[in-house]
């Protein structure tokens, strides 16, 4: 179990993103430890449009070395709801098949002060987990739909035909596919059950890392920030306000699906050290201007990981929605060093957050 009192677990060499009651993989931690009361769990077998009623052992791995920031999921006072406040920490590559077991859930989240929203998640929360392959390996996904309405997921890290592998999965049922990673690059999933901007503003999107086939070359630590909006409108129990996705007027911006969420709690890193952050622009309609005050990108890929794409002296990721970039940077000094997307409305909506040194102290406000 981790810090936000989550468990996670692999299935033969897969892992499980569940919702609550079942095993679960807290976003980019994988902790194994099966639910009370339980050795293993559901999974759909690979084919497609199956029950969930099969079962597996599960079998555990260590968690990745990037320490997490002290983001916790505590009830709110004010809305008696779970806050969708997640680690910022990258899973470790694991080499082979990577089979993925995804359940989407439907669940009221506060996803800022005060502020609520009936999501349809990939797992546990939103965004959904990051996943992380590399160039050549096999992806196997089994979509498990416990929702409501009919969903999918579009993998844009995939080369395959959409009507047969992104299609819609009924309530109740299964769906598995498989493809082949061949660029390496940050990329987005998301459901892509139409009106697509519905499924998306819900909360249906997550972060794919598919690294080059010799891996990266190792950093001192990494972390991942998804930017989305939301559009929380009349609250619990309702999903996002019509009229304000449509006029893309929204009323939360925020990396890794809570505002400010660490502003509040600083991740903590040390002065002089490399570290690497990956970074997508989900939307459904903000744009994301990724920008570290106090340093410069010393390089950065847009896109694909190719030399050709490689970017030196960045002051900002510029990412229209669904694009994807990883930059490296150090911290020069020790200090308090703010990430936002540099279009200061949407710092004003919960797109920022701190990197705190090792040696500062930080007062909360």
């Amino acid at each position: 179990m981790n810090g936000n009192g989550e468990t996670a677990s692999w299935v033969g060499k897969g892992l499980v993103f569940g919702a609550a009651g079942t095993l679960l993989v807290v976003f980019a931690m994988v902790i194994g430890i099966p639910r009370k009361g339980s050795s293993g769990t559901g999974i759909a077998p690979a084919s497609g449009g199956t029950s969930m009623a099969s079962s597996t052992q599960s079998r555990s791995t260590t968690a990745p070395s990037t320490p997490p920031p002290a983001a916790a999921a505590e009830p709110s006072a004010e809305t008696a709801v779970q806050k969708n406040t997640q680690t910022a920490a990258v899973p470790a590559y694991r080499p082979g098949v990577q089979r993925l077991v995804i359940d989407v859930d439907e669940k009221d989240v506060e996803i800022a002060p005060g502020k609520v929203q009936r999501v349809w998640t990939f797992g546990p929360k939103v965004p959904g987990p990051v996943i992380r392959v590399r160039v050549g390996d096999t992806v196997t996904t089994t979509l498990r739909n416990r929702g409501a309405i009919p969903h999918s997921i579009d993998f844009h890290a995939a080369r395959i035909a959409p009507n047969r592998a992104f299609r819609d999965v009924k309530p109740g049922e299964s769906f598995t596919f498989s493809f082949k990673a061949t660029m390496p690059g940050v990329f987005m999933y998301h459901c892509g059950t139409a009106p697509v901007v519905h499924h998306i503003a819900n909360g249906m999107y997550g972060m794919i890392i598919v690294e080059p086939k010799e891996g990266l070359p190792p950093v001192d630590l990494e972390f991942a920030f998804v930017q989305s909006d939301f559009y929380p409108g009349a609250g619990a129990g309702r999903a996002a306000d019509d009229a304000a996705l449509m006029a893309a007027q929204p009323e939360v911006i925020a990396f890794n699906g809570y505002a400010a969420q660490y502003k509040d709690k600083p991740i903590r890193v040390k002065r002089g050290k490399r570290i690497r952050v990956f970074v997508l622009a989900a939307g459904p309609n903000t744009w994301s201007a990724f920008h570290v005050v106090g340093t410069i990108f010393d390089r950065a890929w847009i896109d694909g990981i190719h030399p050709e794409n490689l970017s030196v002296g960045n002051q900002t990721l510029n990412l229209s929605p669904s694009q994807g970039a990883v930059a490296e940077f150090t911290l020069s000094e020790e200090g308090t060093y703010p990430f936002v997307s540099h279009d200061f409305t949407s710092v004003a909506k919960g797109a920022v957050g701190l990197f705190a040194t090792e040696h500062v102290r930080v007062v909360s406000h």
